[in-house]
């Protein structure tokens, strides 16, 4: 009876032991899991760093491509002459002469081409300039145009003025400057041999009265 309780006693001895947790294991596991955790947080912050630094390559090649587009947009040398275009006249339409374009490398030729009239706006033919070290295009589209006034002008003023021996009495008339119309007082001119003065007109053209100045013409 002696001997059975003892083996019970060493059962359960080494059972209860068995049951213990190592405390050194326990050490040397989460010793383990720090190191784990260390690594796995500079992995991430590596391949943060290798994202950063691929987003500023980008970048930079970016700004390049940018650079060297805007570089062969630049036109460093004049455009050809304008070609000579043959067209009709169509009623209600604009012709658009040709131009010269730059698209980056060449100047190419764009074709003119028939667009319709705009009341009140004109074609503004395209000119170059040469602004810094670069041809600029400028124009090559609709602009607005004064309409100018559309009452008459009023009845011509009558004016006192004596015959000078060779001068020409040249009449006061009307022209229209800003809003209103102004009168241009009569002046007297030295005649011109061979030549005789054509009086200032008016005429009414797209609903608006126009001046057309006098001028010498030849006889």
């Amino acid at each position: 009876m002696r001997r059975t309780n003892l083996i019970a006693i060493v059962l359960g001895a080494l059972t209860l032991g068995s049951l213990v947790p190592d405390a050194s294991a326990d050490r040397r596991t989460w010793g383990g899991d720090r190191r784990d955790r260390e690594e796995r947080r500079e992995d991430r912050r590596d391949r943060r760093e290798e994202r950063r630094e691929d987003r500023r390559e980008r970048r930079e090649d970016r700004r390049e491509w940018r650079e060297d587009r805007r570089e062969r947009r630049r036109a460093f040398r004049a455009p050809p002459a304008l070609r000579v275009e043959r067209y009709a006249p169509r009623r209600g339409y604009t012709w658009v002469s040709g131009r010269w374009d730059w698209n980056g490398y060449d100047w190419v030729w764009v074709g003119g081409r028939y667009e319709r009239e705009r009341a009140g706006y004109r074609w503004r033919p395209p000119t170059y300039e040469l602004r810094g070290d670069e041809y600029i295009m400028v124009g090559g589209d609709w602009v607005v145009v004064d309409v100018g006034p559309t009452m008459a002008p009023p009845a011509i003023r009558e004016e006192r003025w004596e015959r000078r021996n060779g001068y020409f009495w040249v009449k006061g008339h009307y022209e229209w400057r800003g809003n209103q119309w102004a009168w241009i007082p009569g002046h007297y001119e030295r005649e011109r041999s061979g030549y005789r003065y054509v009086e200032p007109r008016y005429e009414q053209r797209n609903g608006a009265w126009v001046t057309v100045q006098g001028s010498w013409v030849i006889n």
